[in-house]
């Protein structure tokens, strides 16, 4: 499988839009793998993860035929990961042609069931392109999707939702996706266990990036130990590729300095377009 880092920051971006602190400030003048948007990823070329307002840049930067996604599983409601209005825009013969996939099948919680129909409810019925469909998924169901099994599993972040963190298997390699989410609950560490997942390629949430750790995101003095269980209970082991994402500005640390810190501590460090092969 190949994972694509699409967009590698947290909700405010990285330079954040208002904002002229030193790391933002820094951001804008080095550019390059500074210059962070909001969360998504692609899993080979057909399976999305979110699907946030800066789709249509990642598309552009990375030349995607987006089109060929069959799939999108949405972590939770949050505007940086699902801002649906874009996808007014799969409606063949108007502002689509020739797409390569008849339909995009998207899955997530309730919320974010709901504020698709908000969406829908705001815009002219015969807008809504019928390439789209949603369907609702629960904590712990187990989805079929083409060669994908996903499964959703309950993530510590949102309270006021029920979000996910998603594991992803073609048969052959194995996904664990850890973003939103703070140290995750016992039972997903129980339930990895118990199900005998062997990850080939974990991606950490790393919001809080050099400052200290709390609540619904980790950070570099975190997500060590979460490593560390993971492979206790035989979830990782010495060939299994760790990498840290979702990052602040509040975190501090440009992409070269992360970058070195990580790296000391054994994980990659994203940036967009990043693209890791297992």
């Amino acid at each position: 499988m190949k994972l694509t880092y699409l967009g590698t920051a947290a909700a405010e971006g990285w330079p954040a839009l208002f904002c002229n602190c030193e790391y933002c400030v820094r951001a804008k003048e080095l550019g390059g793998k500074n210059i962070r948007t909001r969360s998504q990823a692609l899993i080979n070329d057909d399976l999305l993860i979110d699907f946030p307002a800066d789709t249509y840049n990642h598309m552009l930067k990375s030349r995607l035929d987006l089109s060929k996604a069959k799939y999108c599983f949405v972590t939770h409601s949050h505007i940086d990961h699902f801002e649906p209005t874009d996808l007014i825009m799969r409606m063949e013969s108007c502002f689509a042609h020739n797409m390569s996939e008849p339909t995009l099948h998207i899955y997530g919680n309730k919320a974010v069931i709901s504020r698709y129909k908000h969406f829908v409810h705001d815009t002219d019925e015969e807008d809504i392109p019928p390439s789209v469909t949603v369907n609702e998924i629960k904590a712990y169901d187990v989805t079929a999707a083409g060669k994908y099994t996903v499964t959703a599993l309950p993530a510590f972040h949102a309270p006021k939702e029920t979000p996910f963190v998603y594991l992803i298997t073609d048969g052959e390699k194995t996904i664990l996706y850890l973003h939103d989410t703070g140290i995750p609950f016992d039972e997903v560490f129980e339930y990895l266990q118990k199900n005998a997942v062997k990850a080939d390629l974990v991606s950490y949430d790393c919001t809080y990036v050099a400052i200290p750790s709390a609540g619904g995101h980790m950070g570099l003095d975190s997500v060590p130990a979460v490593r560390k269980r993971l492979e206790e209970i035989g979830v990782c082991n010495e060939s299994t590729v760790h990498i840290v994402n979702h990052f602040s500005h509040n975190g501090m640390l440009l992409h070269d300095e992360l970058s070195e810190a990580a790296g000391k501590l054994g994980f990659l460090t994203s940036y967009d377009g990043m693209e890791v092969e297992i």
